[in-house]
C-alpha cells in the first residue's frame, strides 16, 4: 500500500470547501486528471456510489467508487469497489484562524503491477503533485470568485 499525504488551503469556509471537494460530481471542476464522473444511486452521501474515470500517465481508468463517509465541513472518505487497481481517499477539513479552510488530503493505493515497475516513491510524487497543481488552481479560482487572494 502506497500512502500520499497533501495539506493545502482554500480561501472559503470550511462547508464551501468540502461542497467542491467531497461531491464527486465535481471533480471534473477541479481535477485535471479527471474525465468524468457519474453518480450511480443519488446524491453525495454515505453509500452513494459513483463511477470515475481518470487519465493519468498516460492511461485512461474507470473504477467504481463508494463514499463512506460524508460530514460536511469536516471529512470525507471513500473507497473503491471496482478499478484497475483499489484505493481509499480521505479530505479532512479544518478552519483556519485568518479565514479560509486547510485541507488534509490523504490517499492510499495499492496499485499491484498496473503501473509496472514503476517504483512507490515515484508513485507517490506523481500523485501529490498532480494534487498540489490542481488544489493551488482551484484555491486561485475560488479567490477570483471572492474578490480575494489564494
Amino acid at each position: 500500500m502506497i500512502k500520499a499525504e497533501y495539506a493545502f488551503d482554500l480561501p472559503v469556509p470550511p462547508r464551501d470547501a468540502f461542497a467542491v471537494l467531497s461531491d464527486p460530481a465535481r471533480d471534473p471542476e477541479w481535477q485535471s486528471a479527471c474525465v468524468e464522473t457519474r453518480l450511480l444511486n443519488g446524491a453525495a452521501q454515505p453509500g452513494c456510489r459513483y463511477e470515475i474515470t481518470f487519465r493519468l500517465l498516460g492511461r485512461h481508468m474507470v473504477f467504481t467508487v463508494e463514499i463512506d463517509e460524508f460530514e460536511p465541513g469536516r471529512r470525507s472518505r471513500f473507497h473503491t469497489l471496482s478499478g484497475p487497481f483499489s484505493y481509499i481517499g480521505t479530505y479532512a477539513y479544518a478552519e483556519r484562524a485568518e479565514g479560509g479552510t486547510r485541507v488534509h488530503w490523504t490517499f492510499e493505493v495499492e496499485p499491484g503491477d498496473y503501473f509496472g515497475v514503476m517504483p512507490g516513491a515515484l508513485l507517490r510524487k506523481v500523485l501529490v503533485n498532480q494534487v498540489q497543481k490542481d488544489s493551488g488552481k482551484l484555491a486561485g479560482e475560488l479567490a477570483h470568485e471572492a474578490g480575494t487572494r489564494p
